[in-house]
């Protein structure tokens, strides 16, 4: 075998132990009756969202990368508003947020706090290191990502030369570590046992295609 081929064999591997860990992070969810406390109901949609561009990433990688990059962009966005709806989100927000699409209330939204404002609201009144820990996965993601979600240097330059398996191995285990961060936000929620139980055994059994994380604390802020 060839040493290219070892590492393609490779990345095949980490590919479907991340499907697999994928599966079990939707199973948990799809277990989860539907909330009717609005930051509870906020939150599941918007992890649901997030989910869903990490499956995305799973299914374009392979064939297209710059496509499965690109949406680690909003995996990562949905994440961070699921936290901020949780936590820190005004009533007045919430509503904007889960009001009927209309024309009005799309105008409405578009007063909604982006990122940066989100995450200075988690620093204030957000589980403890729960901001940090988001910001400093922003700092490291934020100008590849824009640069593949805006047509810049990187995604033109790797359409040319080609993605490192190294590269794609990168995009695999933050997306992963982005999937398993709803379950963070997932155990702050009423009655799940079960997501406290089983984060920790998901992080010991696909460890090799998460990067080294830091877990998000509890909802609790200290005293």
């Amino acid at each position: 075998m060839k040493p290219e081929d070892g590492i393609a064999h490779a990345f095949a591997a980490a590919l479907n132990n991340s499907v697999e860990l994928a599966t079990a992070i939707g199973a948990v969810w799809a277990s989860t009756p539907a909330f009717s406390e609005d930051r509870h109901r906020a939150a599941q949609g918007l992890c649901a969202i997030s989910l869903h561009h990490g499956q995305a990433v799973l299914s374009l990688l392979p064939a297209l990368p710059a496509s499965a990059i690109a949406l680690v962009r909003p995996q990562y966005e949905c994440l961070v508003r699921a936290v901020w709806a949780m936590h820190a989100a005004t009533d007045a927000q919430l509503q904007r947020l889960l009001a009927p699409l209309t024309i009005e209330s799309q105008h409405a939204a578009k007063k909604l706090p982006g990122v940066p404002e989100m995450l200075e609201k988690l620093a204030e009144s957000g589980p403890l290191g729960a901001a940090a820990l988001l910001s400093r996965a922003r700092d490291q993601l934020n100008d590849g990502l824009n640069s593949f979600v805006h047509g810049g240097i990187h995604p033109f330059a790797r359409h040319h030369a080609g993605y490192p398996i190294s590269l794609l191995m990168d995009v695999l285990k933050n997306s992963n570590a982005l999937g398993m961060l709803t379950l963070h936000v997932l155990t702050a929620m009423p009655e799940q046992d079960e997501a406290v139980v089983l984060m920790p055994a998901l992080h010991a059994e696909f460890s090799d295609v998460l990067p080294s994380l830091e877990p998000l604390p509890s909802a609790a802020r200290s005293p």
